[in-house]
């Protein structure tokens, strides 16, 4: 096709929100060949304050990105469109705007595509059909990043980068507990502190504590979102999670310890957890912490169906689970912590952006 033919068919297929006088335009560039789902995302960001440009496809994306017209602020790129890959569109694009961010939409929950994404370099991921509000917090937490992140060229804030955008990929889909993972990064790294770690094995917590509960991605909608009791079938499902999140955070080349973590936060100092039955000292540190961590805030955070319960209930649980669920050392760092300063913590988590 030459290039007049393909600028011809652009014009078509690439819509711009009017609204500014300026030379050169902050916009956004959305891609899916889905036109209905442009239509739908496009009002959506414009009723945020947002402009934006469609494209169809990622042949007429790449043509778009080179327009001298427009600086672009964020692209949103479907994965599976017929042509080109969402995938490979980033990896073009990159050539194109170095700095440009980049978020990715699928219609399938599956790992690989997930850990594809984040090595391409993909800011964040929804998994469509996605509400409104999720598409708006998503570009606005994008372009906030952007704006305001140090530029630190470590590898630590390279991961911590990547956990935080796959936890809210997460928050996204299981509602119920949205705000848990900020929460349980924050209780275990004080705890973590209690215990004497420091430095790159602290690290390793807090991203382990973040990504815990990434494999869910690959449990149905159909399990994660049921509102009653699961059966034995769903449990079985349910239970492959921290396996599916082990393997994606060992993809993702993030630190084996962190991986860990989220392959056996759900066993029990007892040997009667899952997936691998683990007992004792053969649990990873890192889980055992986040096994007291992850309790505490589940009793105290409110939930759809009760209120959170105060610290001394939670305290009295963990104290009577000591030996049984949680590493008794653990148990002892915990009430050496004073109750106002899980608080602190706490209120810490609700003023985050």
């Amino acid at each position: 096709m030459s290039t007049t033919a393909t600028s011809r068919q652009l014009a078509k297929d690439v819509s711009v929100i009017a609204g500014s006088t300026e030379v050169k335009r902050h916009v956004l560039l959305l891609v899916d060949d889905d036109a209905s789902l442009l239509i739908t995302a496009t009002d959506t960001l414009k009723a945020a304050g947002y402009q934006c440009l469609t494209a169809r496809s990622a042949s007429q994306a790449l043509i778009t990105l080179k327009n001298p017209n427009y600086i672009f602020d964020l692209m949103i790129s479907d994965v599976l469109m017929s042509g080109m890959s969402g995938i490979d569109l980033m990896k073009h694009a990159a050539h194109i705007l170095p700095s440009l961010k980049v978020i990715v939409m699928s219609g399938t929950a599956e790992i690989q595509i997930a850990v594809e994404a984040h090595r391409a370099g993909a800011a964040d991921y929804l998994i469509k059909p996605f509400d409104q509000q999720d598409l708006i917090d998503a570009v606005t937490r994008t372009i906030t990043q952007q704006a305001t992140a140090a530029r630190i060229p470590t590898d630590a804030h390279d991961w911590n980068t990547a956990a935080k955008a796959f936890a809210l990929s997460l928050d996204a889909r299981d509602k119920e507990t949205e705000g848990h993972a900020e929460r349980v990064v924050a209780f275990s790294v004080r705890l973590g502190q209690e215990l004497g770690m420091s430095g790159y094995d602290l690290i390793s917590l807090e991203l382990g504590a973040r990504l815990h509960d990434i494999g869910k991605i690959a449990v149905p909608d159909s399990v994660l979102k049921k509102p009653g009791p699961l059966n034995e079938e769903e449990w079985t499902k349910m239970r492959i999670h921290p396996v599916k999140g082990q393997e994606m955070v060992r993809s993702m080349g993030l630190p084996e310890t962190a991986a860990l973590i989220v392959g056996q936060h759900h066993e029990r100092w007892d040997g009667k957890g899952y997936p691998e039955g683990l007992k004792g000292n053969h649990i990873s540190l890192g889980a055992r912490i986040f096994a007291v961590a992850d309790t505490f805030d589940a009793i105290t955070s409110d939930r759809i169906y009760r209120r959170g319960r105060p610290y001394q209930d939670a305290l009295e649980e963990i104290l009577t689970f000591s030996g049984i669920q949680f590493d008794p050392s653990v148990v002892d760092a915990f009430t050496r912590i004073d109750p106002t300063e899980w608080e602190r913590l706490r209120s810490q988590c609700l003023v985050q952006p």
